[in-house]
């Protein structure tokens, strides 16, 4: 006895449609964060791996990858901290109060908070951009190449995993982004010390002098401890996105479905890159400014009796 295989299994009701846009929706959210959390371990295992051969390799892939993200980096983000400078600046200026403390206000301002901050949502923006079309059209390539009718065993080349594809990528945002949130800090300081200068001639004895007697040392841990996670969380959303499979032109059934799927593919990492960051720096000072006493405030006193 056999079972008719053109009895219909039931409809599901109309009105459980969007129960399952919502299952769907989770089980996607969760499948792209266990892709992310696994890359770092197999990017980490890649390295750790590595021959001599290797070796060379992931260091002039690293070094060039430092470039580029350092020379596109360069100057958006002193454009960013232009007006990041110019600002702190400008609240004492409109103010008319803590004139004298101008100078603490904006490096102690841009070294403990924003330079870091910014910084990591600047390259939020363009880093997805160029890491997610380049692994994907590097996919593309090495898919072509294996399934051209003429393909020999020469045309084809060992498929490298995707830790080892995204370690590079990796190691380059986490040093690069440090960097960057550094020469931020250092552009929007000088602009703020001509700001103050130049509107409300403050001498500059003055600026430099409150802002060394505010700063900490642990400031500047802070900002190379939360650029290198930031760096390292934009890198690792837009290495999953571009290694997501299912990416190549082969699947795609257009040039302008590819486009679209690279597009939104971008966007989401982008988003997603910038809230991580947002998140992170408020946990940053939740758990570290207001919870550790010896990071308390430094700019101002409570008033004495």
């Amino acid at each position: 006895m056999t079972l008719s295989p053109s009895v219909d299994a039931p409809e599901s009701p109309g009105w459980l449609a969007p129960i399952g846009w919502v299952g769907a929706s989770a089980v996607a959210v969760l499948e792209r964060f266990g892709a992310m959390a696994l890359l770092v371990p197999e990017a980490i295992g890649s390295v750790l791996r590595r021959g001599d051969d290797d070796d060379w390799s992931l260091r002039a892939s690293t070094s060039a990858e430092l470039a580029w993200m350092l020379l596109a980096g360069f100057p958006l983000v002193a454009l960013v901290h232009v007006a990041m400078g110019s600002f702190l600046s400008l609240q004492a200026y409109y103010g008319s109060t803590f004139v004298d403390g101008t100078g603490a206000v904006v490096g102690v301002g841009l070294l403990r908070n924003l330079a870091s901050m910014m910084t990591g949502l600047t390259l939020a923006g363009y880093l997805p951009v160029r890491i997610i079309p380049e692994l994907r059209a590097s996919r593309r390539l090495r898919v072509e190449r294996a399934t051209r009718p003429d393909a020999g065993d020469d045309d084809t080349e060992p498929t490298p995993s995707a830790g080892r594809l995204a370690a590079s990528r990796l190691l380059a945002a986490v040093i690069a982004t440090p960097l960057l949130s550094l020469w931020g800090f250092t552009v929007g300081t000088v602009v703020g010390w001509r700001a103050s200068e130049s509107l409300m001639s403050l001498p500059t004895s003055t600026f430099f002098l409150m802002f060394i007697r505010m700063i900490w040392y642990r400031d500047v841990v802070g900002l190379i401890l939360k650029g290198a996670a930031f760096g390292l969380v934009i890198a690792v959303i837009a290495c999953s996105e571009g290694l997501k499979p299912g990416a190549s032109a082969s699947e795609s059934s257009s040039e302008g479905a590819e486009f679209a799927s690279t597009y939104s593919a971008m966007l989401w990492a982008s988003c997603l890159a910038m809230l991580a960051i947002l998140l992170i720096n408020m946990t940053w000072f939740v758990f570290v400014y207001h919870a550790v006493p010896v990071y308390g405030p430094s700019l101002l006193q409570p008033p004495t009796p």
